[in-house]
């Protein structure tokens, strides 16, 4: 599908999580005396929650209070975003434009914590033979890109510091596990992705990173919990940040064991997986670099009008949650 509109795509990111929560709030559990749970959502990318899942370390935390673990698996942060207005998820794994979209669509979140960091997370990566030379080469090209995620926000970032608005090129709405297959087949000139997709594609050997996001936008994936159940079980999200500083650990102190567990759910291999977490950063704290991450972000996305309503990004996080746990 090919989209040519900027506000008109991110407009839509904002509207249909705001259409959701208005239809799906009916769904919030209120029967007091039911067993609490704890519903989940992430992506591939999401290394802390499938190893903590695969190690069943949510469930030995768990456990013993009857709480129970449901998991939900998506592509990318958007349709997260509708699961989370629908009360069908309470913690999801997001990027910064979802965070912000959320907040933008009116959706009763917090960011309670952050999953990683990494300034190389997103990439433009173009076939190993292409002419593409740098991002001005891109005009009248056709570039693949999940819309939703935050190789979205990067792709126009890029655009936008090279001096082309996406006008000057061919937005192809294509989910991460397809754009290889697009980009091989000379489907698409060029494509915009993510970690663990841009090692997975790289070590193919017939595709090649033009430019990451270093120099573009850092990478801040954030824990977005749904304020009514933060609410309600302030413990239960501090007991899941807990979980998550046992999974940093276990990646900081056994990081070949690690891989070797997240290769084995995901069936990525593990050089992709070594090379796609070489600098990622997994620590809860949610540092200044951070909120100026998201403060670009959403700046940059009011410039564009995409956003009609400005907002302090303070706003979106909760840290609550990280002081109770002595994390400043």
């Amino acid at each position: 599908m090919k989209i040519k509109g900027f506000a008109y795509l991110l407009l839509l990111l904002i509207a249909v999580p705001l259409l959701a929560s208005c239809a799906l709030t009916k769904e919030v559990n209120t029967t007091k005396n039911e067993p609490r749970v704890i519903r989940i959502g992430y992506q591939l990318g999401s290394a802390n929650i499938i190893l903590a899942r695969s190690k069943g370390w949510f469930e030995e935390e768990f456990a013993k209070d009857g709480v129970e673990i449901k998991y939900d698996l998506f592509l990318a942060g958007a349709p997260m975003n509708e699961a989370l207005a629908g009360h069908r998820i309470d913690i999801s794994s997001v990027g910064n434009l979802p965070a912000l979209s959320a907040k933008a669509a009116g959706i009763d979140a917090k960011i309670v914590g952050r999953s990683s960091a990494d300034k190389h997370y997103y990439a433009l990566l173009t076939k190993t033979n292409s002419p593409i030379g740098s991002p001005k080469d891109l005009k009248g090209k056709k570039v693949a890109v999940q819309v939703g995620s935050g190789a979205h926000l990067f792709l126009f970032l890029l655009l936008h510091q090279n001096g082309l608005t996406p006008a000057d090129v061919n937005i192809v709405n294509l989910p991460a596990p397809d754009q290889q297959m697009a980009l091989e087949r000379g489907n698409v000139d060029a494509i915009a992705a993510w970690q663990p997709w841009v090692s997975s594609i790289e070590t193919s050997g017939n595709a090649k990173t033009l430019v990451d996001s270093e120099q573009v936008v850092q990478s801040v994936g954030v824990y977005l919990a749904g304020n009514e159940f933060a609410e309600k079980n302030s413990d239960l999200v501090e007991r899941f940040l807990k979980v998550h500083q046992r999974t940093a650990a276990y990646l900081r102190d056994h990081r070949q064991e690690a891989i070797e567990v997240i290769s084995k759910e995901t069936k990525l291999p593990t050089s992709t997986l070594s090379q796609a977490y070489q600098t990622v950063d997994w620590d809860l704290k949610i540092t200044q670099s951070d909120i100026k991450t998201l403060q670009d972000s959403k700046d940059f996305l009011l410039e564009t009008k995409v956003l009609k309503t400005n907002f302090d990004v303070n706003e979106l996080i909760d840290n609550r949650y990280l002081k109770n746990m002595g994390i400043q």
